[in-house]
């Protein structure tokens, strides 16, 4: 079979790139393209091979897929997915405009998942507007000409825009605590975390760091550890300390200061609620262990 070339074509209302080669596996560009729609103006997939991604500008029309029917405007993002048959057409009064990425790849699904847009959901609202991503979508028509500059540059448009859409729709799984990854990484992250930075952060930071809100946080430490964020952080410092008390020379205010409490005072007072003595009469105790040995 004779590849197909690659072809752009500019007329007044349309903006297309088609049959552009694969640039890598993981992902690429197929076509894309801006369109200002007739009135009634309709468009039948019947199983198509790639992922069509619709932004949709201004306008309004409808998307018909799988005895669903979606009523579409300005700011709506909706996806023709591989293998599914699937109509929309425009409204008569006032058609829409969008613009259109085709593409596929091995991670491909991954990253409609992520962006919320499979498991028979076609159709988002954008949290943002979809005029963001018109600048990417002209950088994509414009590298028209046949260079390899250019594949790169078009993958590079496409990374940008999912990764964008991914970004922003993630606001809102955030809020229904809807995250990429499952618990035990997000657990183990947070500990390596903590392991690395035990002397100078706070219970936001790692939440902030691995990219959770703090709610969430303490209920995966809670399922996984039994303990709160805060406590495993306290516990982690306090054994550093008890290490350093019976193993150094070290005097308390250095400990204390070396495991972030700037204050010897609250962190002797802490260090007896754990350990039931003070830092002092802790290595004192240590050291009489060591003498009977």
């Amino acid at each position: 079979m004779t590849e197909k070339q690659t072809s752009y074509k500019s007329v007044a209302g349309f903006r297309c790139l088609r049959n552009i080669k694969r640039q890598t596996n993981d992902l690429y560009l197929v076509h894309c393209g801006i369109q200002q729609c007739p009135p009634g103006y309709t468009y039948n997939h019947k199983i198509p091979n790639e992922y069509h991604l619709h932004f949709v500008l201004g306008g309004a029309g409808v998307l018909e897929t799988g005895g669903t029917h979606y009523e579409l405007a300005a700011d709506d993002i909706f996806l023709i997915p591989k293998g599914q048959p699937i109509q929309y057409h425009a409204d008569y009064e006032n058609p829409w405009e969008y613009m259109w990425i085709t593409f596929d790849g091995t991670m491909a699904e991954t990253y409609l998942g992520y962006a919320g847009l499979l498991n028979d959901h076609c159709a988002i609202h954008s949290q943002i507007p979809n005029r963001c991503y018109l600048p990417m979508i002209q950088k994509m028509l414009d590298t028209n000409q046949l260079t390899f500059a250019n594949e790169i540059k078009r993958v590079g448009y496409l990374y940008e825009i999912l990764s964008t859409l991914i970004e922003t729709q993630s606001s809102l799984r955030t809020s229904r605590n809807q995250y990429d990854y499952s618990i035990d990484t997000y657990v183990d992250y947070a500990l390596q975390y903590i392991k690395m930075n035990y002397d100078r952060i706070k219970v936001q930071d790692i939440a902030d760091y691995i990219g959770i809100n703090r709610s969430y946080l303490t209920s995966i430490f809670k399922k996984k550890l039994e303990v709160s964020p805060q406590e495993y952080l306290m516990r982690f410092r306090l054994n550093i300390a008890a290490q350093e008390l019976a193993g150094s020379c070290r005097s308390i205010q250095e400990i204390a200061t070396s495991i972030g409490y700037d204050n010897p005072l609250t962190f002797s007072k802490i260090f007896k609620q754990e350990y039931g003595v003070s830092p002092r009469h802790y290595r004192e105790e240590k050291k009489d262990l060591k003498c009977e040995k």
